[in-house]
């Protein structure tokens, strides 16, 4: 783990950062106060890379963590993604000079945390435990928010649908609800181009790790003439195709798969519902409870037989079917999540 202090000196402007991140940070339960200065301040910011956690299964995964300097404690931010938490970094250096502690993984399988990479299917519980685990970090308040869009807004759905104690709140963005309909299918037909192009890109991680893993000078050693030396140890691969199985087998399983059903990879199963509730928050306009009801369909390869909770799907509110303003619903209840009782929370 490296560790790694530095100084940073700016003039707080409302467009030094553009509103749309504000936003991100809008849905937090406790915002700390972002202060205004004149002219420029310097903040020190502490960064952690690659600080290591296990899941319950005993895989490791990586998370960079950025934080003021300080003890804290301070509010958590924490975005798990597939995309390499190197890209996480410009915003959580803005967040941490605002008084956040930003943790950014990588999940299961990607770049710098270990395991297998198969969409969706370990983030319920990786996102449970990475939740708790990052509530638990010194200088953490024991409060966690999530933030991303894309496959990033499916990790935080899928981690709130684990109920971790310490998830405050979530903000995922221009995500889906359901990952066969309006992911990998739309009204029945394959997202060709789509599921092409994201397996193209997710995959040319998942080689560059099986180069790694592979590159041994020791196994070909022997070789000779030496005009035959493997530069890299790779299986022989016959065609395209069986790279693609190899490298990734989701995108098969998707083709395998193009109705619901309830059996293979990436089949869905029955729809369900399962309701949770963020405590002490007032009801959106219109509605006269506040539950958030979500339908969802659930991947057969997500499923354990310990496992009673689904994936998520859309959302409704319950039980009138008030439909204000995307934007001010979010404002009003997201201000209003808290977490759950906990000794760790004030």
């Amino acid at each position: 783990m490296e560790k790694t202090q530095v100084s940073t000196c700016f003039p707080y402007k409302e467009n030094i950062v553009p509103k749309k991140t504000l936003c991100l940070l809008a849905f937090a339960a406790t915002l700390l106060p972002c202060v205004p200065v004149n002219g420029q301040t310097a903040t020190d910011i502490v960064i952690e890379r690659n600080v290591s956690m296990k899941t319950r299964d005993g895989v490791t995964l990586r998370a960079d963590i950025y934080r003021p300097a300080g003890d804290g404690p301070f509010f958590v931010l924490l975005q798990r993604t597939p995309y390499s938490k190197d890209n996480t970094a410009v915003f959580a250096r803005k967040a941490a000079e605002r008084g956040f502690m930003v943790v950014a993984q990588d999940v299961r399988g990607r770049f710098a945390s270990e395991g297998e990479w198969y969409p969706f299917k370990h983030e319920i519980e990786d996102g449970y435990d990475t939740v708790e685990w990052a509530a638990a970090l010194p200088h953490s308040n024991g409060k966690v928010g999530m933030f991303g869009g894309s496959y990033v807004g499916a990790t935080q759905m899928l981690a709130a649908i684990g109920h971790p104690p310490h998830l405050a709140g979530i903000c995922p963005v221009v995500t889906a609800s359901n990952y066969h309909e309006n992911w990998t299918y739309q009204g029945g037909a394959l997202e060709q181009w789509f599921d092409e192009s994201w397996t193209t890109g997710l995959a040319q991680d998942t080689f560059n790790r099986q180069i790694r893993d592979l590159s041994n000078p020791l196994i070909g050693d022997q070789v000779l003439p030496l005009s035959k030396y493997p530069v890299f140890n790779l299986k022989t691969v016959s065609d395209g195709a069986g790279l693609t199985r190899t490298l990734a087998p989701y995108f098969r399983d998707w083709l395998d798969h193009p109705t619901y059903d309830v059996t293979g990879s990436n089949g869905l199963s029955r729809r369900t519902t399962t309701r949770f509730r963020f405590p002490r928050s007032p009801s959106p306009p219109g509605t006269t409870s506040f539950r958030v009801v979500r339908c969802v369909t659930l991947p057969a390869s997500m499923r354990t037989p310990a496992m009673k909770l689904p994936a998520m799907a859309s959302t409704c509110w319950s039980p009138s079917a008030a439909t204000p303003a995307t934007a001010e619903l979010s404002a009003q209840w997201t201000s209003a999540l808290r977490p759950r009782s906990t000794t760790r929370m004030a």
